[in-house]
């Protein structure tokens, strides 16, 4: 009997959602390549390389940007050239002339509820409504839709007026990084610091947690704070703040490596998640993994991810943050308690279900 054909767009793997689109074909490779017919579509400058990690997979390139015209007509014809019986979609970002059965993954809503304008505010605007425009008539027309946490799947229901809840499913993610070695970061060695890693979006609330470090170093002052993701105008801007404030030991460190990111988890002294919005905040569970206490603010899907394995504080309230940072830093009992639950916390989320919950949309889908 011949096999349904999936194609996996897994254009945004090399992003830093891509540890999700990972995961989900790494168990795919080795679980379900005999059950169906995968083609998983990635970036030309890494397609070699994903196609050696997905041996049981069919690997093929496609460049076209997201939101593009390219998107809307040579990537179309891309896929009609496979004769899929499914897409998986696993960002919002689609054609809109793509009509035949699809799954779509929603991660979040954070870009329809917050603004990131590092642009020209008007075209801006024009951008975000094109998005909205979209994400409305992919909600309405994927025949599934996935979303990380149960959070975003009522987030969904809330935004479409309680409609299409009958077709969102939830599949957690996890918090284990894929095949890294920990690799030291010369500038933290033997410090002391909080850890931040991530885009600095307004929504992310890095400037809070900047606040909130100033007032620290009053009682902490051997303490720093590290900031790890790709500078972009938003990290320009809070550079800016540190040296108009003359903060001291702040660590801008750019983007670092999945190896680098192992090390700074492992020896800093707490993961600070100050987020106003998120789907999952996969770096949460990556600290517990690797053994850091986490606080977290008490937004959107933190509780859900973190359960009773973090400190929450009120996003709002630098003092509140600050408060929470003096009680793990000042209490070595509730340090090492925080460390426990989050290593017993991450234990309940696995990569390997959630590829199985996703097959299993799938199937559904299929009629299988």
């Amino acid at each position: 009997m011949k096999l349904q054909h999936i194609v996996i767009d897994a254009r945004m793997i090399d992003v830093s959602t891509g540890q999700y689109i990972q995961w989900l074909l790494h168990h795919i490779n080795q679980s379900y390549s005999r059950d169906f017919n995968f083609t998983v579509l990635v970036p030309t400058k890494t397609a070699q390389k994903w196609a050696a990690m997905y041996p049981h997979l069919v690997v093929e390139a496609a460049d076209e940007k997201s939101y593009s015209v390219g998107e809307q007509t040579s990537f179309v014809a891309r896929l009609e050239s496979y004769h899929p019986d499914l897409v998986h979609f696993t960002m919002p970002q689609q054609p809109f002339l793509w009509v035949k059965p699809a799954v779509t993954t929603i991660h979040d809503l954070t870009l329809v509820r917050y603004d990131n304008i590092d642009m020209n505010k008007y075209v801006y605007k024009v951008k975000k409504g094109i998005f909205i425009s979209l994400l409305r008539t992919v909600i309405m027309r994927s025949r599934a839709i996935i979303t990380p946490t149960q959070f975003v799947k009522d987030d969904i229901i809330d935004y479409m007026d309680g409609r299409y809840g009958d077709k969102i499913h939830v599949t957690l993610e996890a918090g284990e990084i894929i095949d890294a070695v920990p690799g030291p970061i010369t500038a933290l060695d033997d410090k002391q610091f909080l850890l931040f890693v991530g885009n600095a979006f307004p929504y992310k609330n890095v400037r809070r947690t900047i606040m909130a470090f100033a007032k620290l170093k009053k009682t902490h002052p051997d303490l720093h704070l590290a900031l790890a993701g790709k500078k972009d105008h938003f990290y320009d801007q809070l550079e800016q703040l540190v040296h108009e404030k003359n903060i001291p030991d702040i660590h801008f460190l750019g983007y670092i490596s999945d190896g680098q990111k192992r090390w700074a988890l492992q020896h800093c002294a707490a993961y600070v998640a100050a987020s106003l919005s998120e789907g999952f905040d996969m770096p949460v569970l990556e600290a517990m993994h690797e053994g850091a206490p986490v606080i977290a603010s008490r937004a959107t899907c933190h509780p859900e991810v973190a359960g009773d394995a973090a400190l929450f504080f009120d996003p709002h309230s630098i003092d509140d943050l600050v408060g929470r940072i003096k009680q793990l830093l000042d209490d070595t009992t509730l340090r090492t308690s925080m460390i426990k639950k989050g290593t017993a916390r991450v234990k309940q989320f696995s990569w390997a279900q959630m590829a199985d919950e996703t097959v299993a949309v799938y199937r559904r889908v299929l009629g299988n």
